[in-house]
């Protein structure tokens, strides 16, 4: 990576969609109408963070980030089929994201729900037709009953959140699981020295703690309203403010250990660290 993170953003971004479209065009033994499900699902807006992150660590490590490509395909499919689902009536029953009406209230629940479902199987399908077993269960173990899947658990327990550990815990799961998962994967797809491994793994870890505070001061009144698990509920704005930046130096200084050619995951971190939406 030798551009700005403008410049890498846009670059990686049109691979990534590139092959999401092949992948989706390659789909026709399904239902016309689970495609369209899945495809208003995956094109509602979203910033591609994860596949973003698991690229450019590819590229850190100094591979070439297509062959990072299958890992980056499952991570979206895995983080949108988990968006379907988490907006069910059964779980936080939202109507809209991202300023368009949810899979389920566009399609149906049942509809949302066999879409959700769809999202989640093509993720290994795709990840293991690249005959990587071994990505196949960094994803799984992200995704599962350890990872995403845990921090949602514990998410919809009863009562509050006993306290700031424990909340670390529930979102370095829901949130973070995934996002650590996308730049060791990055890392693994491209047969990553195991120092650069490490210090890749450190930055998705403290990249996966910021995204979630910075979308806890975003969402402040939301989650208030909502009943939602927030850093807010145990730490003032100011001190979740400089956690957040003390956790985005941690990403920066990992970057940084990659030489220069961690420039773009540094900048990064820092747009994440200032992001306003």
């Amino acid at each position: 990576m030798t551009g700005t993170l403008g410049d890498d953003r846009a670059r990686l971004l049109a691979l990534f969609e590139g092959a999401l479209e092949a992948h989706l065009s390659s789909l026709v033994d399904w239902p016309s109408t689970l495609v369209e499900s899945c495809r208003y699902a995956l094109g509602t807006g979203g910033k591609r963070v994860r596949p973003l992150l698991c690229l450019m660590a590819a590229e850190a490590a100094g591979g070439d980030a297509r062959a990072a490509l299958p890992i980056a395909l499952g991570l979206e499919l895995v983080h949108t089929y988990s968006l379907v689902h988490d907006d069910l009536p059964s779980m936080d029953d939202d109507d809209m994201r991202r300023g368009q009406p949810t899979c389920h209230i566009r399609f149906g629940e049942a509809h949302a729900i066999l879409t959700g479902d769809a999202l989640l199987t093509e993720a290994f399908a795709v990840v293991g037709a690249s005959g990587r077993a071994d990505l196949c269960a960094l994803l799984a173990q992200a995704a599962g009953g350890a990872g995403m899947v845990a921090g949602q658990v514990l998410d919809i327990a009863p009562g509050p959140v006993a306290s700031r550990a424990a909340l670390e815990d529930l979102h370095r799961r829901k949130t973070g699981a995934l996002l650590r998962c996308s730049a060791l994967g990055g890392a693994q797809a491209v047969a990553a020295s195991a120092e650069a491994a490490a210090h890749l793994t450190r930055y998705g870890e403290a990249v996966g703690l910021l995204f979630q505070l910075i979308d806890d001061l975003l969402d402040a009144t939301q989650d208030a309203e909502a009943g939602n698990r927030s850093y807010l509920d145990h730490l003032p704005a100011d001190a979740v403010r400089g956690l957040a930046a003390q956790v985005a130096a941690e990403a920066t200084e990992a970057a940084h250990a990659l030489g220069d050619r961690g420039a773009t995951l540094a900048a990064f971190a820092e747009e994440l660290l200032h992001r306003t939406v």
